[in-house]
């Protein structure tokens, strides 16, 4: 495959589409005896607004990040989780020159693709490499160090191994820094994701099974046409469809504190729009947690007896819904028929990832929420400790108080008339929810801590 890179870039672009679709047709036989074990590389459907999770991954650990821009298609970036993927992180961020989903193995394709093919120029991506840029997806930050030094730690892999190395198909990416001290002595953006001990920029034709090989792990258990050995079978392989990735490595900087930088993370197709590469971004780059909570929510969607859960969870693998009658699901997204919604259920939902989980409830009831207009009740504190107020608009309210606890269990049931104060010392600390019926209005649940 190699005298590939003699003909022409036009040449060389429709032997590249030819052997994508040749190959895919006697590679899944070669791995039929891998496909059996499963995948372990969790790449998120769910698109995620960039702001929202590089403010949830990196703002307030070593750095505060001020602003965030994308570039790039929504489905280009994602949550991923990899603790037992082989990839040498466990979460963080997965950018790729197509659809993100394209990253999730088992390793069945030689030159797997779900590019746009979208010619995207960017000065900063041309820097590094000679060809024309395609199906970029890149970060650009201004954040604020409070320590002398930051680093990302990532994971460069792509379909271009190895049949592409030291070709016109060179994806790239980098991560590249200004502010002071840390930018090129011309004032221009510096690129800190370099070979180790060298200047050398990450990318297919500077790290391989050629060159800078300590660096490269192979993610082929056949044989091919580059000269390598076929790796024995790996975790990786399981997971991970691209054929070659990097060890993790940590692009750094020097920094003053308390200045502010901006920094660009972006990832290419170089030559053509087709055979994805990806970059995984450690949740740990820049001080990270090294474990990271999901954050459970959900809403509920009534229509009869059916209730409909839009689960709006952040960087969860599982789901463990308990509906309150006694039915269960481990869907994402489940609905669930009630045989009698003329009462209250406490529905509770477990999210869960490799190392932590969260938990969240809503009350759901049809009788609750069916009556004309809510009334118009102050209740305080909603973290309350020796006693709990109920204070409506209008003194001449009454009505049903009744306070139960997350399991649906009454701890307290009274009538009420005006404002009304609940003695609460000897709560124990928790979830409580405060039921409130007023005689001729509609029903209000308010959920409170403890």
């Amino acid at each position: 495959m190699k005298n590939l890179a003699f003909l022409p870039p036009a040449a060389f672009s429709s032997a590249k589409t030819f052997l994508k679709s040749s190959r895919a047709l006697f590679l899944p036989l070669l791995f039929f005896g891998h496909f059996a074990s499963a995948q372990t590389l969790f790449v998120d459907t769910m698109q995620y607004a960039p702001a929202d999770i590089v403010m949830d991954f990196f703002n307030g650990t070593c750095v505060d990040v001020t602003s965030v821009e994308y570039f790039g298609e929504p489905k280009q970036l994602t949550f991923f989780e990899g603790s037992q993927s082989g990839l040498g992180v466990n979460a963080g961020i997965l950018f790729t020159t197509g659809d993100a989903q394209v990253a999730v193995g088992p390793n069945d394709k030689d030159g797997a693709s779900n590019g746009y093919g979208i010619g995207t120029p960017d000065s900063l991506l041309q820097s590094i490499t000679a060809g024309a840029t395609f199906d970029r997806s890149m970060l650009h930050l201004s954040i604020v160090p409070h320590t002398d030094s930051i680093g990302f730690q990532y994971v460069f892999a792509s379909e271009e191994y190895c049949e592409y190395v030291n070709t016109q198909f060179n994806d790239a990416f980098g991560f590249w820094i200004k502010g002071p001290g840390a930018s090129n002595p011309d004032g221009s953006p510096r690129n800190i994701a370099l070979v180790p001990g060298t200047l050398t920029p990450v990318a297919i034709n500077n790290v391989n099974h050629l060159t800078n090989s300590a660096y490269y792990i192979n993610n082929i258990a056949t044989a091919n046409n580059c000269g390598q050995t076929p790796a024995p079978p790996t975790i990786a392989m399981d997971a991970v469809q691209f054929d070659g990735l990097l060890t993790v490595l940590t692009a750094k900087a020097i920094v003053v504190p308390n200045e502010t930088y901006e920094v660009w993370i972006g990832i290419t197709d170089v030559g053509d729009g087709v055979w994805d590469s990806g970059i995984f971004l450690s949740v740990e780059s820049l001080c990270g947690d090294s474990l990271l909570s999901p954050v459970a929510g959900f809403n509920a969607n009534v229509n009869g007896t059916t209730v409909g859960f839009a689960n709006t969870t952040r960087y969860a693998t599982a789901w463990n819904w308990d509906f309150g009658d006694g039915g269960t699901s481990t869907e994402r997204y489940p609905s669930h028929n009630y045989a009698n919604l003329n009462q209250q259920y406490t529905v509770r939902l477990i999210a869960t990832n490799w190392c932590c989980s969260d938990t969240s409830y809503l009350i759901v009831g049809v009788s609750a929420i069916q009556e004309e207009e809510a009334p118009k009740l102050n209740i305080y504190p909603t973290q309350f400790s020796d006693e709990l107020v109920i204070d409506p608009a209008d003194d001449s309210l009454s009505g049903e108080i009744v306070l139960s606890d997350i399991s649906g269990q009454t701890l307290l049931s009274r009538s009420f008339s005006g404002k009304t104060v609940l003695r609460t010392e000897a709560l124990p600390k928790g979830v409580y929810f405060l039921n409130i019926n007023v005689l001729g209005k509609k029903a209000v649940i308010q959920k409170l801590v403890k």
